[in-house]
């Protein structure tokens, strides 16, 4: 008898469906570049996002237009997000990402802080080493190899910490110094922001994620599988220099163009982008039904990412924003 119960019991767990872990709680937030658009679009679109539950908000750093019409508008990025700052009350908030090539590390420190204040705590820094080479030729900002720009922005994340981070520090680099700075207010948030490095190289630009960084931005058209890559990259340096605990925090920047249940509808409009951007970057683009998207954003998941930005294209659509929230967001919350 107690032979039979035994074998009935292993018969019943090898026979019963393993119970299923829960789906990973995702971060969503909203990129609104402030290219031709208006600062009353912009201050509206992120109150709308606020109201919604989105969990972040972020604006560009670009003098010009990117995309479309260069001789468009183009509000400040970090002028803009001291207003958005004292406009919000819970969203994390950043500019996504700095160029570092635009501004000197000691003031961007200085500029960050404040608006560390203003938020209440809420800033993340996002920073990376510059891309649109028109910016800098336009207005005169050293452009530099892409091996330059890295170095560049290894010396500032050097900059910035210490001054978040040492009292009165010193620093002697080849592209930056400091002597006996002092640096008040602290920041609100202890040690300090979060900082997130973003870009996708990954000889010089993804190492300082591991050195330097509280989490990585991975840029429009950056794939799972490139995501699994970098973020052993990211772990192997750990690794290496001893950095324990390593960042773990992967946002994605994902074009979100429609949601819609037309056939065929995600796949033609990523096809037409090709046209004008990278086909890696053309097939990041969200234009599908509410279940598409949905399937896409968990293979991102699947691969590490934890937060979802959905950059958003002026004018901002927020009737858009209200699709997504209602049916995407609550799959992964």
């Amino acid at each position: 008898m107690r032979l039979s119960a035994l074998v009935l019991s292993v018969l019943v767990l090898v026979t019963s469906p393993a119970v299923a872990e829960p789906p990973a709680k995702v971060r969503f937030g909203i990129q609104t570049p402030n290219q031709n658009t208006t600062w009353d679009d912009l201050l509206a679109t992120w109150k709308e996002a606020e109201a919604l539950g989105f969990d972040s908000a972020w604006v560009f750093d670009h003098f010009i237009p990117i995309f479309g019409n260069q001789e468009g508008p183009c509000l400040e990025g970090w002028t803009a997000l001291a207003a958005l700052a004292a406009e919000t009350s819970r969203m994390r908030l950043g500019v996504l990402v700095t160029g570092n090539t635009y501004r000197n590390p000691a003031l961007l420190a200085k500029m960050a802080t404040t608006v560390d204040h203003v938020s209440h705590g809420r800033l993340v820094l996002g920073i990376g080493a510059g891309w649109f080479e028109r910016d800098h030729t336009a207005y005169g900002f050293p452009y530099g190899t892409p091996r330059e720009r890295a170095r560049k922005l290894a010396e500032a994340l050097q900059v910035i910490t210490k001054l978040w981070s040492e009292d009165h520090p010193s620093f002697a680099g080849k592209y930056y110094t400091l002597e006996k700075a002092p640096f008040a207010p602290p920041n609100v948030q202890r040690p300090h922001p979060p900082i997130v490095i973003g870009g996708q190289g990954e000889k010089w630009i993804i190492p300082l994620v591991a050195r330097y960084g509280d989490g990585w931005n991975a840029v429009t058209g950056v794939g799972p599988d490139g995501i699994r890559a970098r973020r052993k990259i990211i772990a192997d340096e750990c690794a290496r220099i001893k950095r324990d605990p390593c960042p773990t925090q992967v946002s994605v920047l994902m074009p979100l163009v429609a949601i819609t249940s037309i056939p065929l509808a995600g796949p033609v409009v990523r096809l037409g982008a090709r046209a004008m951007v990278k086909k890696e970057v053309a097939q990041s683009i969200l234009a599908d039904s509410p279940s598409t998207i949905r399937d896409r954003i968990r293979e991102y998941v699947d691969a590490g990412a934890t937060e979802i930005i959905l950059s958003l294209r002026p004018p901002f659509d927020r009737e858009l924003l209200r699709r997504f929230a209602q049916d995407v967001m609550p799959a992964f919350k």
